[in-house]
């Protein structure tokens, strides 16, 4: 019995700490979503309009499980797609590149689509040093779905 109150008090702390992560996540982003499948993993970007085409910018993603041929299978923390994706007249978008999170910056790929209604869909993938320095992992092709938030009041 004297285990189980400590090991409650952090779970419920942990849980708290997970809740306030997402919020503080979906609050800065202009769309935020999940991976199909797997509602712990979330996802957000931004789309910036300037002079000529808009573009999706801060592409990031958090805990996404991943598989290494080297390591434990395990999920990331919060990482961002460095490119900037334009917005193409039919409201695609796609790029490759790197996703950043040092002290490792593993690569991969974002395409997506702007639908009407404020819902965008698409998949990324990443794959590198996921699990650290010398490890060889891959996320997979992981399917997306991002709703747009209302504008901060």
């Amino acid at each position: 019995m004297k285990r189980f109150v400590p090991a409650t008090a952090i779970a419920l702390l942990l849980a708290a700490v997970a809740a306030s992560g997402a919020f503080a996540f979906a609050a800065s982003f202009d769309y935020t979503g999940q991976v199909k499948g797997n509602p712990t993993a979330n996802i957000g970007f931004n789309v910036k309009r300037s002079a000529g085409h808009p573009k999706v910018a801060d592409f990031t993603i958090a805990r996404i499980p991943y598989t290494c041929s080297d390591a434990p299978s395990g999920a990331t923390t919060g990482w961002r797609f460095v490119p900037k994706m334009r917005v193409q007249s039919d409201r695609t978008f796609s790029g490759r590149g790197d996703w950043v999170e040092l002290p490792v910056d593993p690569s991969g790929s974002v395409s997506g689509k702007l639908r009407r209604g404020g819902v965008a869909v698409g998949d990324f993938k990443i794959r590198g040093e996921l699990a650290g320095p010398g490890t060889h992992c891959r996320s997979g092709l992981l399917e997306w779905r991002a709703t747009k938030q209302p504008p901060p009041t």
